[in-house]
């Protein structure tokens, strides 16, 4: 690169493949890119790991729906096995209350019966 200082006509040479900077603005670039370098290590490393929790947060709601389908499967079958039941303790009601009628006509009829045999003998023995 040339410049020239157009009022003394005077042509400066300039090299500009060096370049000169002060030794403590030296250092900050080179921990500069030391840690962009670190940074860009723990990127990788930072994604593999976000990476990594995803597939594990994919397959856990996975399993939560699969948790989920069953246990609405699962209250389906015991509410079946609620009503199931619920209609045998109604059978059996009416059929405890049918024993109770029937041992009450058998009573009934033990009674009438015994009255009548009585009656008989009585009318067989003093006739």
């Amino acid at each position: 690169m040339l410049l020239t200082n157009i009022s003394f006509g005077q042509i400066i040479e300039s090299d500009t493949t060096t370049l000169l900077i002060p030794v403590n603005v030296g250092k900050s670039i080179l921990v500069d890119l030391n840690d962009l370098e670190r940074l860009k290590k723990q990127e990788v490393t930072y994604k593999n790991e976000i990476q990594q929790l995803e597939n594990k947060v994919f397959k856990n709601e996975k399993i939560i729906t699969t948790l989920e389908v069953k246990d609405k499967k699962n209250n389906e079958i015991i509410e079946l096995k609620d009503s199931k039941y619920k209609l045998v303790d109604e059978e059996n009601k009416q059929l405890r209350d049918d024993i109770k009628k029937i041992k009450t006509k058998n009573v009934i009829i033990e009674i009438v019966g015994g009255s009548i045999i009585a009656a008989l003998t009585y009318i067989i023995t003093f006739k």
